[in-house]
């Protein structure tokens, strides 16, 4: 009987963990920690830019990848991830696993939302 309880709680243990380690799929923009959730102002060396250029210009300077998803925004745990710097800006699918504590992502692709380039703007 010891032996079957032990089977059952080993059995939902694991499921409990997969279930936190499952990837998901977000829509959101890929921005930068200078900036978060807005690219307020937006200007760079004295040039008003668009989001894809004021995350590539953040990220130059030392700001990290993140995720923006309803406001709030992620940590991108892998920097290295293919897609970052040609999505900077952009609205995307991204997929990956949330950590434990729900504040960063770790991304396994990036792909354009609407399968288009969005517009940069003036």
């Amino acid at each position: 009987m010891r032996k079957i309880i032990s089977l059952f709680a080993l059995f939902f243990w694991l499921v409990a963990l997969t279930s936190f380690s499952a990837e998901k799929t977000w829509v959101g923009k890929i921005s930068d920690s200078m900036c978060g959730a807005t690219h307020e102002g937006m200007k760079h060396e004295g040039k008003k830019t668009d989001a894809h250029e004021c995350t590539l210009a953040c990220v130059k300077q030392g700001a990290k990848y993140v995720f923006v998803d309803k406001g709030k925004v992620y940590t991108i745990e892998n920097q290295d991830v293919a897609g970052l710097e040609e999505h900077a800006g952009h609205t995307v699918k991204l997929t990956g696993e949330m950590s434990a504590d729900a504040k960063s992502i770790r991304v396994s692709s990036i792909a354009m939302s609407s399968g288009k380039k969005e517009k940069k703007q003036a």
